[in-house]
C-alpha cells in the first residue's frame, strides 16, 4: 500500500521521532510543574497561596485555550508542511522564550506589584498560550502519521517514554545544579538552567520531530 499511494512506510523512525516530541514538550512542562512553585517561593519571595491562585485560574484558562485551538486546528487548510506542523513551528520559539521569562531572577528585588504582573502574564502566555498552541497539534499529529489503530497506540507508548525521559533529565539535573551548599535554591542558577532546558526542549522539537516525521 505503501508503494502504490508513495507515501513512507510506517516504521521505528517515525517512534522515535514522535517520542522526541514529548521529550521537548515536557523540557518546560516538568520544569514548570516541579519547580515554578519553588522558584516563585523561595527565590522571588512570593506568598504560595498568590502561585496557587495563578496556577488555578491558568488552569480555567486553559479549558477555553485548547478548545479553541483544536478548533483552530482543525478549520486550518493543509500546506506543503501538513496540517500541524506550522502550528508546531509558530509555537515552537514562543514556548521557549516565555519558559524562560517565567524565571526572572532579574525582578528579584523589583516591587511585589511587578513580579505580581510579570508572574502572571508569563505564565498565562507560557501554558495557556504558546504550551497549547504546540501540544495541540502535536497532539493531534498521530491521526496524520498512521490511520492504523495499532501503529497509533504504539506512538502514544514511545510518547510516554519520551515524557518519562524528560522527567529524569529534569529530575536529575536541576537538583544537581541549582541548590547552593547550605540548601538554598540559587534564582541565577536557575534561570541559567532554565534557559538550558528550553533551549535543549526547542532544538528537539524543531529538528526532530519535525524533519523525522
Amino acid at each position: 500500500m505503501a508503494k502504490l499511494t508513495g507515501t513512507r512506510p510506517f516504521g521505528m523512525r517515525d517512534k522515535i521521532a514522535y517520542a522526541f516530541g514529548d521529550v521537548a514538550n515536557d523540557c518546560t512542562f516538568i520544569l514548570s510543574s516541579t519547580f515554578l512553585m519553588k522558584f516563585y517561593i523561595n527565590v522571588m519571595g512570593v506568598e504560595s497561596w498568590i502561585v496557587g491562585v495563578m496556577m488555578m485560574v491558568a488552569r480555567i484558562v486553559d479549558a477555553f485555550t485548547d478548545m479553541t485551538m483544536g478548533r483552530i486546528v482543525d478549520l486550518s487548510r493543509p500546506t506543503k508542511a501538513g496540517k500541524f506542523r506550522p502550528w508546531i513551528l509558530r509555537g515552537s520559539g514562543l514556548v521557549a522564550v516565555a519558559s524562560f521569562l517565567m524565571y526572572a531572577i532579574w525582578l528579584k528585588e523589583a516591587a511585589m506589584p511587578i513580579k505580581l504582573v510579570w508572574m502572571f502574564v508569563t505564565y498565562l502566555l507560557w501554558g495557556s498560550v504558546f504550551y497549547t498552541m504546540v501540544n495541540i497539534p502535536y497532539g493531534s499529529m498521530a491521526s496524520a502519521i498512521t490511520t492504523d489503530p495499532t501503529q497509533r497506540t504504539q506512538l502514544s507508548v514511545y510518547r510516554n517514554a519520551g515524557a518519562t525521559v524528560a522527567g529524569l533529565i529534569i529530575g536529575a539535573g536541576i537538583p544537581a545544579v541549582v541548590y547552593n551548599a547550605d540548601g538554598s535554591l540559587s534564582g541565577e542558577k536557575f534561570s541559567v538552567m532554565a534557559a538550558v532546558y528550553v533551549r535543549f526542549g526547542g532544538r528537539l522539537l524543531s529538528h526532530l520531530l519535525l524533519r523525522l516525521l
